[in-house]
């Protein structure tokens, strides 16, 4: 997970919700053309980490609980577009160099697109997300034969014991110093063109990824008023 380049994203999110659960979202194109009689989605592998947040403000990585929580996610996801009537094409393990690129493109795009229509909007936007991944999603298009594609971003942290103590020592002499928080966002994009047509972003101070019953709310969340 390259989170450094979230960490301005985090933060400010941080700072927007002082309640349990924030979401917003905004949709380009609530019209989509399936070329073929089945509609299908590739979901690409999900960029998921969760981590422990220590008394001393260091996130500790889980691998065992990011495992499941990314094994819930796709499953819930799944059961979600099939509900739809949409086929899921699932990619664990990318098929090339450039396919593992595209979620890690996905990564800096959601964080632009966040901090420039969530949080910090430019004038020039008009309140449109009007971002793409460019017309190397082709290659996806073409391997799996979809016409789109559903890429999830997930940072998830905790607070531990230590880390619960820290701030109510401080909070006790008027100092609040932040939790555990999850952010989120997902993009659903058209691989004829490498378009966001939908975007959804999540943030949570309450939300939990490490049970399955706990993970459904929140990809329902990341899923709301998906326009499919």
């Amino acid at each position: 997970m390259k989170i450094a380049r979230l960490v301005p994203v985090i933060a400010m999110t941080g700072a927007l919700c002082a309640c349990t659960h924030v979401s917003d979202h905004k949709a380009t194109n609530a019209s989509f053309n399936f070329t073929g009689q089945v509609k299908r989605v590739v979901l690409a592998s999900p960029d998921v980490t969760l981590g422990e947040l220590t008394a001393g403000g260091v996130v500790e990585d889980r691998a065992d609980w990011t495992a499941s929580a990314k094994g819930f996610i796709v499953d819930d996801v799944t059961a979600a577009m099939a509900a739809k009537g949409v086929d899921t094409i699932k990619v664990e393990k990318f098929a090339s160099e450039h396919e593992s690129q595209l979620v890690k493109l996905h990564d800096a795009v959601g964080g632009e697109a966040i901090m420039h229509s969530f949080l910090q909007p430019l004038p020039s936007k008009h309140g449109a997300i009007d971002w793409t991944l460019g017309p190397g999603t082709n290659e996806m298009r073409d391997r799996y034969h979809a016409d789109y594609a559903l890429f999830v971003y997930v940072h998830d942290t905790y607070t531990t014991a230590g880390r619960v103590l820290m701030m109510l020592g401080m909070a006790a002499i008027g100092v609040g110093i932040q939790g555990g928080q999850q952010i989120g966002f997902v993009s659903l994009v058209d691989l004829r063109t490498g378009d966001i047509v939908w975007f959804n972003m999540l943030t949570s101070t309450g939300g939990d990824l490490r049970d399955s019953a706990s993970a459904k709310p929140v990809v329902a969340s990341l899923l709301e008023d998906i326009p499919l």
